[in-house]
């Protein structure tokens, strides 16, 4: 009696669909990673924002835009001064972390940081103006946090790259042309962007925060 074999027939969109995803991962995946880390050091911002005492997000005002009481009363170069100072150093910091061969381990971290800085924003607005400091920061912090979030997460991945073929230059002795010149050029470009997304947070700060009258 011969046996009956059964053959199941993938779909045949099937195999597309698994170089789809493979290739999704091997093109997005680095900046999907920093965006990941940004929404949860937002979220950990939140928690900790929620738990903390107004004084205490006043300290990170130097990094962050936290004393709102302070801000209010600055004019736009200062007040642009404020908001760029730490934007710049965030990026400038993951720039020169691209030629660290073992940077790829901080270098998320500070998009943590940074969505952490956003998420005590956020507590703070709120606990100052309740649902007006709340639609403040949607309006008003959102769309500047939104340029520079990208900004990060783009100039995260060219760092995390470069400093991978560092590693493997230097500690894995591999012979691997570095373009550096299309790594300044691309970082110039996010330094640039950055700026842009300082810019928007002064002039949104300045045109809207009287209005919402959360002080």
């Amino acid at each position: 009696m011969k046996g009956i074999v059964l053959k199941v027939k993938s779909p045949k969109n099937f195999h597309s669909r698994k170089t789809d995803i493979s290739y999704f991962f091997k093109r997005y995946g680095i900046f999907t990673m920093f965006l990941f880390t940004m929404l949860l050091g937002m979220i950990l911002g939140i928690y900790i924002g929620g738990q903390t005492s107004v004084s205490f997000k006043n300290s990170f005002d130097f990094l962050f835009m936290t004393d709102y009481n302070s801000r209010c009363g600055q004019e736009f170069l200062e007040l642009f001064s404020s908001c760029f100072s730490p934007a710049f150093l965030f990026s400038v910091s993951m720039i020169l972390l691209g030629f660290c061969p073992w940077s790829n381990i901080v270098l998320p971290l500070i998009t943590l940081f940074k969505g952490f800085g956003a998420g005590l924003s956020l507590t703070q607005l709120c606990a100052i103006g309740g649902i007006k400091g709340f639609f403040f920061f949607i309006v008003a912090i959102i769309p500047g946090f939104f340029i520079m979030s990208t900004v990060l997460s783009v100039q995260g991945e060219k760092s995390f790259r470069l400093s991978a073929n560092v590693f493997k230059v230097i500690i894995r002795k591999k012979d691997i042309t570095l373009n550096l010149r299309e790594y300044f050029v691309s970082s110039s470009i996010c330094l640039f962007f950055s700026m842009i997304s300082s810019l928007l947070d002064t002039l949104l700060f300045l045109a809207l925060f009287s209005s919402f009258n959360i002080i």
